[in-house]
């Protein structure tokens, strides 16, 4: 399966979980906000959310579930992801985009060097309507 680049640079986070027999998958985006709940995958909830924290409410055979999402470590880009049924909760698992060092190098020179190649840019632009 081909992978997104948002994945590729490991800023998307997918979450599995097993209860009573169903597969709970978790997928979140750490650019664009994006989140899904999939049930032995069917959506079951979905929404987008650009805060620290977010909260899915659903329902499997009368089991009520509560998917929690909090970021842990912003500057880590550190994501938790905490699976509650019926009040009691089932699991919490966390990932870090930043759990592998050599990943970590790479996104960082990444962007450092996309910084300078938009900052070059809009500097050019600027001082070419500027004079």
């Amino acid at each position: 399966m081909k992978q997104s680049l948002s994945e590729k640079l490991k800023l998307t986070f997918c979450y599995e979980f097993e209860h009573a027999g169903y597969n709970i998958t978790a997928n979140a985006s750490g650019i664009n906000g994006k989140e899904e709940v999939l049930v032995d995958g069917e959506s079951v909830s979905k929404k987008r959310s650009l805060g620290l924290s977010s909260r899915h409410d659903f329902v499997v055979d009368g089991t009520e579930y509560e998917l929690h999402f909090k970021v842990r470590g912003f500057m880590l880009s550190r994501l938790e992801c905490r699976l509650v049924a019926n009040g009691n909760e089932v699991a919490t698992k966390t990932h870090s985009a930043f759990a592998n060092k050599k990943i970590t190098l790479r996104n960082f020179i990444l962007f450092f060097l996309g910084g300078m190649v938009f900052g070059y840019l809009a500097a050019t632009i600027a001082l070419e309507f500027m004079g």
